[in-house]
């Protein structure tokens, strides 16, 4: 049964090129800063950043899925311009014989517009698919003998290339506010606006369509030693949606200009406007200095959960900060006033 699965899944990813698993599909998205908004290049106090994810999903189906992704942005200030450029790679592999690789630089502008933070990105690049067609059934090659497929038989399928590539082109804007205790925080990502054309067979002129993704946090600050950080992303193309929601709360231990040390935890739920919730996902991690580290569990909910237990996707962030050479205005009350 699980194989069965699998080449269903195939059979779309063949046919349906406005599926949604054409992108990056992490739970700790917050935590992915490139792959979520290009934006997000340089969004952070310091000169450097090096982010690094890993997400397993669905093992039980032949590893069905394993995503990796790594990369790093630095802050530059020509002129006390606000400039930021960045770097991701990301290796996304499903049943280990469909591989996507993408590599996508990405460069922001920063600036305010009175207490209001404003960041504007743009991300082109360069983006890999191969197929192990022999790995894979095809209609031609059942037996209708013995009643089942035979790969070793031809599969009568012409024009077909095991590999293409195609150039991809990403923006973004985020903006943020503080009121007091709480800072909301929006972003607009637009995925694929050239729309390219990617097909596995050649001739055929299936073209990407283009993805819009919203996200909104919400940082509300109860106190110094606790916040609560709120999460929610929707992202929707032509035909497919995915929207992934929850909370965190984060203690803090010590916090200056620069570092922070806090341990952080809480519950997110993945659905869509049109369908029943995918999946629960439990997240941990901590701040400690320069570094973050981030972990989540899916627990699948879906009418997949019989066929892989109810277990979903395991999922590892890291992310280091280099500190910042560039002065910061802190306002020291007088007590003799």
């Amino acid at each position: 049964m699980k194989k069965y699965y699998l080449h269903i899944f195939f059979v779309i990813v063949l046919n349906a090129p406005s599926c949604f698993g054409q992108d990056v599909h992490f739970s700790q998205y917050y935590l992915s800063p490139l792959s979520l908004n290009p934006a997000n290049t340089g969004n952070y106090r310091g000169d450097f950043r090096f982010f690094g994810n890993y997400r397993s999903q669905w093992k039980d189906i032949n590893d069905a899925y394993k995503t990796f992704s790594a990369g790093g942005d630095f802050n530059a200030y020509p002129k006390n311009i606000n400039l930021s450029g960045g770097l991701v790679f990301i290796n996304d592999k499903s049943g280990g014989n469909l591989s996507v690789q993408k590599i996508l630089p990405s460069g922001a502008y920063h600036f305010k517009l009175g207490a209001i933070k404003v960041h504007l990105g743009i991300q082109p690049g360069l983006v890999i698919k191969t197929l192990n067609f022999n790995a894979h059934s095809f209609p031609n090659q059942l037996n209708w003998t013995t009643g089942n497929f035979d790969n070793t038989l031809p599969n009568f399928e012409t024009n077909q290339n095991a590999q293409f590539s195609y150039f991809d082109l990403n923006s973004g804007v985020h903006v943020s506010r503080r009121f007091g205790k709480l800072e909301p925080e929006i972003g607009l990502a637009l995925f694929h606006i050239n729309k390219p054309r990617e097909s596995f067979f050649t001739g055929r002129n299936n073209k990407l369509p283009q993805r819009n993704a919203y996200n909104f946090n919400l940082n509300y600050y109860v106190s110094k030693a606790i916040i609560l950080r709120g999460y929610s992303l929707y992202g929707y193309t032509t035909k497919a949606s995915d929207w992934v929601s929850g909370i965190n709360l984060e203690y803090v231990f010590s916090t200056n200009a620069f570092y922070t040390s806090s341990v952080f935890a809480g519950f997110m739920w993945r659905s869509g406007l049109k369908r029943n919730a995918d999946a629960g996902i439990i997240t941990a991690g901590f701040n400690y200095k320069s570094y973050t580290v981030g972990f989540s569990y899916d627990i699948t909910f879906s009418q997949l959960k019989t066929s892989v237990d109810s277990k979903g996707a395991f999922e590892m962030a890291l992310i280091y900060r280099g500190k910042s050479t560039r002065l910061y205005k802190k306002i020291v009350p007088c007590e003799r006033y």
